[in-house]
Formats: structure tokens, C-alpha cells, sequence
């Protein structure tokens, strides 16, 4: 259920960008908000479309029970997921405080989706690290 509502922020994300880039609206940032610039708007929409497959697809393969948790699996998505929360989380900060001005670092709206991004990564790992343990039997230990 986290994945789904993290996925469907994400779609949210893409949707209103596209939005903004064919028919403005005004409720919405502007289109310059959406984006830092860092890759031009068609390779970045291509990225998008690529994660909401792969981002769909695993949750797909979760809801019918075919993912096997994988011990090393999750604490790689685990590793991951938190050096690119924590990138994340310096990349907003430095955006906000020192570097307002910078065209990478006060993007602001890119940033909070890339957070939302490492939540499903890290999420996922979750499941992989939990779904392990929980599959292996209690330890016993033996006396003698």
C-alpha cells in the first residue's frame, strides 16, 4: 500500500509537469518548477516512464506473491535508498539555506519527488530485509 501511494505521488509528479509543458494551468507551479534543468525535458520524461514501469512492476509482482525476499537484495535497496534520501535531504537543504540561487540545488519540487523515490526504494528494501527474516525458521539452540 506504501509503494502504490509513493507510485501514484510520482505519477502525480509526472502528470503535472507534462500538464504545465502542453496546456498551463495556474493552479500548478510552472513548468521551470518542476525540473532543474540537469537533463532536457524529453530525456527526463523517457527516465520517468522507465521508473513507473519498473516502480509498477514490482509492486504488481508483490500483490501476486512472486517476489522472494532476498536478505541481500534488501540490504543493498537499503544502502541505496539511504544514500540517495540523504543526497536528497543535503541537496534540499543547501538549496534552502546557501545556495538559493543555484539551479540544481533550489529545485525544490524535483527534490521532494526524488525523496519520494528513495522512500520506495527504501520501502522495498524493507520488505526484502523483513520478508527474510520472517521466512526463516525460529533458532533453536541445542544443549547437551
Amino acid at each position: 500500500m506504501v509503494l502504490a501511494l509513493l507510485l501514484v505521488l510520482f505519477c502525480g509528479r509526472v502528470s503535472a509537469q507534462l500538464l504545465q509543458a502542453w496546456s498551463p494551468v495556474e493552479a500548478l507551479p510552472p513548468f521551470e518548477a518542476w525540473e532543474s534543468g540537469a537533463l532536457p525535458y524529453w530525456v527526463l520524461v523517457v527516465c520517468q516512464v522507465l521508473i513507473i514501469i519498473v516502480s509498477a512492476r514490482v509492486i504488481w509482482r508483490l500483490h501476486r506473491g512472486v517476489t522472494m525476499p532476498s536478505i541481500q537484495t534488501g540490504k543493498v535497496l537499503l544502502a541505496f535508498g539511504g544514500i540517495y534520501a540523504g543526497l536528497m535531504s543535503a541537496r534540499l537543504i543547501i538549496g534552502l539555506t546557501m545556495a538559493t540561487d543555484h539551479f540544481w540545488f533550489s529545485a525544490r519540487l524535483p527534490t521532494f519527488f526524488h525523496l519520494v523515490l528513495a522512500g520506495f526504494v527504501l520501502v522495498y528494501g524493507w520488505f526484502h530485509v523483513r520478508g527474510f527474516h520472517a521466512s526463516q525458521p525460529p533458532h533453536v539452540e541445542q544443549t547437551a
